[in-house]
């Protein structure tokens, strides 16, 4: 293993978390992760903005049918990390991450070319297809990330590198949503689409060849090559960890409340908001900035300790934020009843019920940064050494299986019962409460 892998000594990140940028442990990871998740979402989001603001008028698409597009085109991304995570995760505990991580950043290379091509002749199948396969890619890549983040981390520093590679995959997901959504719909777009897929997932693959070696750190384990038994497995021997599996736990239901959020974005603008993409892009702006200050403030407040003690807060103050969020937007509207044509983001900026919105979800958004960055350091430390990467995969498992809920409870509810697109976000948001007592309960038993 190289010298610079994590030794006994106390470490600079536990008083500068910057200090980090200037080791190979960190940066190329960090790279490559940001990468990985900026092209993800110029991918998705693209693939949504061209459906709801072109390919829907084509196609002569009700409001209905876009939801329940959008929403399954959520669930062919997720449905991966449930059905591969398993396998994926027993891989990376028995090769050398870093060379696993470089022949997955490949495969992604691969798949934007398909990609390309299905951008270009506008072919909705295959579109739908490729969100399955960047979704096993991404289900591949997951045990790598955070699989290797002990291995290359010293105790002390793991707040400090999950907060700032937190915060920059939601700010990679915020700008690869606006890169996507807003380079789609231009004159020749579809085009430039096409060529900076590729292209990002070209630099992700050459920083990945600066990553230290992580070799196996246990003996290597067996691969169960029949998914859906080893999703099942690893969740049984997964289970015994109970601080692990707690946290684990308690992330799942994030992701339960935030695929709700993520997916309505672009409904809640163009259908609530009465407002064009661009707005939408503002609306993910100020959620993906907040989450990312709030990860942040995470490592500032512990200070390189391992604690629960910000994620209660943190799961409150988002179901409060829905609270605020759902109010705002039955608020909004006076005079545009009868309006033709969808607000610019001038327009939008320039109402004074716009702004109780923009506020409400950069609230519930740096909640939700110190809600979810605490959870992924405490089962990450506190998974066995020589199974991090199975754990991991356990994570996403849970993870996909309750987004992949989210997204069918929300096209049923918006789609068949007719609910509207805020009281759905409400909803979601306010399980926070019940997360907040658990968590609080748990944080209440740590030394």
């Amino acid at each position: 293993m190289s010298s610079e892998i994590a030794v006994d000594a106390p470490s600079e990140a536990a008083k500068n978390q910057f200090a980090l940028f200037g080791t190979r442990r960190f940066w190329p990871l960090f790279a490559v992760q940001f990468f990985g998740a900026f092209n993800d979402q110029t991918f998705k989001n693209a693939f949504v903005a061209l459906l709801t603001y072109r390919l829907a008028d084509r196609l002569m698409l009700t409001e209905g049918q876009v939801d329940s597009y959008v929403q399954i085109s959520a669930g062919l991304y997720i449905l991966p990390f449930a059905v591969c995570a398993a396998t994926a995760g027993q891989i990376a505990d028995g090769v050398d991450k870093a060379r696993m991580m470089r022949w997955v950043k490949f495969a992604e290379i691969v798949l934007m070319g398909i990609a390309a091509v299905a951008y270009l002749t506008q072919s909705l199948p295959v579109l739908f297809c490729l969100m399955f396969l960047m979704g096993a890619q991404s289900a591949f890549f997951a045990p790598i990330k955070y699989g290797v983040l002990p291995q290359y981390m010293k105790r002390d520093e793991m707040p400090a590198a999950n907060g700032l590679i937190q915060g920059a995959t939601f700010l990679a997901i915020l700008l690869g949503q606006i890169f996507g959504a807003k380079l789609v719909l231009t004159e020749g777009g579809v085009l430039g689409i096409s060529i900076a897929v590729v292209a990002i997932a070209v630099i992700g693959w050459l920083a990945s060849f600066a990553a230290p070696p992580a070799p196996p750190q246990g003996p290597k384990p067996r691969v169960n090559w029949v998914m859906p038994v080893a999703m099942v497995q690893i969740l049984i021997e997964c289970r015994p960890e109970k601080p692990a599996m707690f946290a684990m736990l308690a992330l799942g239901w994030f992701w339960f409340a935030a695929a709700t959020f993520l997916s309505l974005i672009f409904q809640i603008a163009k259908f609530s908001l009465l407002a064009s993409e661009d707005v939408a892009l503002i609306l993910l702006t100020s959620f993906s900035v907040g989450i990312a200050v709030g990860a942040v403030l995470y490592s500032i407040i512990v200070k390189g300790r391992v604690t629960l003690k910000t994620a209660p807060w943190g799961a409150a103050g988002m179901a409060v934020g829905s609270l605020f969020f759902l109010a705002a937007v039955r608020n909004y509207g006076a005079g545009l009843e009868g309006r033709e044509g969808l607000l610019t983001v001038g327009e939008f900026l320039g109402r004074v019920d716009a702004w109780p919105v923009l506020g409400a979800l950069v609230f519930m958004a740096m909640f939700a940064g110190l809600y979810v960055t605490p959870l992924n350091v405490e089962y990450q430390v506190k998974a066995p050494e020589g199974r991090k990467g199975q754990f991991v995969a356990c994570s996403n498992v849970i993870d996909s299986l309750c987004m992949v809920t989210s997204a069918g409870l929300a096209a049923v509810l918006i789609g068949v019962v007719g609910v509207p697109r805020e009281f759905v976000f409400a909803l979601a948001g306010l399980t926070g409460f019940a997360a907040a007592y658990i968590v609080w309960r748990r944080a209440q038993r740590e030394d």
